[in-house]
């Protein structure tokens, strides 16, 4: 018996920390999504460490949110920027908040198809990680869509003849 497998996936949301791995997932989804769909990049700003921020005495919470969030809109343009040539439709959104919270939050709120998120080997996980699980483990315990982590090591591709 042969299968064919054709994906149709129209609106893929794609979490940006913008480590080189949240980039690799991006290029990645790009080369799943079909041409008439549209990729979502979301950054989310983590409210506690805005809180620490705050908590430590090194800046007010609404200023460092502020700050955060023009930076990260301006890194998100430069990234769309690189891939002008994509094949695909891109808009970016930015939101505060728990990062796994926000990233299911809007993937179930803007009705998205699939989350293609990057994720860290084990040998860089810090002890936070280690007692409570990564981001990535907690969407893919909480979304009610298919989940794709890229892991962070080069992708080989293998093509059927």
């Amino acid at each position: 018996m042969s299968w064919e497998v054709r994906m149709k996936i129209k609106d893929i949301l794609v979490p940006v920390d913008f480590s080189p791995n949240s980039l690799r997932a991006l290029d990645f989804a790009i080369s799943l999504i079909d041409p008439q769909g549209e990729l979502y990049l979301l950054h989310v700003i983590d409210a506690d460490f805005v809180a620490r921020v705050s908590e430590e005495g090194l800046g007010d919470a609404e200023a460092t949110t502020a700050r955060l969030r023009e930076q990260a809109e301006r890194r998100l343009q430069e990234i769309l920027d690189e891939r002008t040539d994509a094949p695909v439709q891109m808009s970016t959104m930015v939101v505060v908040g728990k990062p796994f919270a926000e990233i299911l939050r809007v993937a179930a709120d803007l009705d998205f198809q699939m989350i293609v998120l990057g994720i860290r080997g084990r040998r860089q996980r810090d002890i936070e990680e280690l007692l409570f699980g990564s981001t990535a483990e907690k969407v893919l315990r909480g979304a009610r869509i298919p989940v794709i982590c890229v892991p962070d090591v080069p992708l080989h591709w293998v093509e059927s003849g």
